[in-house]
């Protein structure tokens, strides 16, 4: 059996190396059209190395052990996948792009193993996840939206009270994430969620007051 896939991977590596990029490239361009940080040619190059350390895996370990080297890779492409993530104050980014790196090298791995068939198929699911799915949170959004209100304000003008019954006055819902105080001032930070008019509302409403010394709103919280 050892021996069929050693002979298998010695006659295809041309075109494993081929498909690999070529796979790779379809992942990246769609994160590329999103400005993400691994673009078209991080996924590409991570799904071509996968795939050449899967082929140079068979022949290294061959006969006892063709898969030591490959073992290996998810452990490698996981410092990468950790490399994109960021983490703001009250947000994580970058994980789906992670997740596409992951995807990426099991995609090149199967290349190397000649599994054609598994790894288009499993290429063409991910594209409509990413595409598919991306599609369907837009539509989500358009019922409930999330937001990160920071606002500070002068404690002879409003009291915590006060804000809160204005966001209660538009059947939005509000969690108090932190609240200090300088000197006269007190600045809250609330992650509010509700219908996309009623926050656009809101959000008019505390712009335009003069009393409020400082409005921000976080648009993508997680």
């Amino acid at each position: 059996m050892e021996e069929h896939i050693f002979q298998n991977i010695e006659q295809h590596q041309f075109v494993k190396v081929v498909a690999s990029v070529f796979i790779g490239g379809l992942l990246g361009l769609e994160r590329e059209y999103r400005h993400k940080a691994a673009g078209m040619r991080t996924l590409t190059l991570i799904c071509l190395g996968s795939t050449l350390f899967t082929i140079l895996s068979v022949e290294l370990g061959y006969p006892g052990s063709p898969d030591r080297v490959a073992s290996n890779i998810l452990t490698g492409v996981g410092f990468i996948g950790a490399g994109v993530i960021f983490k703001g104050d009250f947000t994580i980014d970058g994980i789906t792009t992670a997740a596409t790196i992951w995807i990426a090298a099991a995609l090149g791995i199967a290349v190397g193993l000649s599994h054609y068939v598994l790894a288009a198929f499993s290429l063409v699911l991910v594209l409509f996840l990413l595409l598919g799915l991306k599609a369907l949170e837009g539509n989500i959004s358009q019922w409930r939206e999330k937001r990160i209100y920071t606002i500070t304000y002068p404690a002879d003008k409003y009291t915590p009270e006060d804000i809160i019954t204005m966001f209660r006055s538009r059947n939005i819902r509000y969690k108090l994430l932190i609240q200090t105080k300088k000197d006269t001032l007190i600045e809250d930070k609330f992650e509010v969620s509700g219908k996309p008019q009623e926050i656009a509302g809101l959000t008019t409403l505390l712009l335009s007051d003069n009393n409020i010394a400082h409005f921000a709103v976080q648009a993508n919280p997680l």
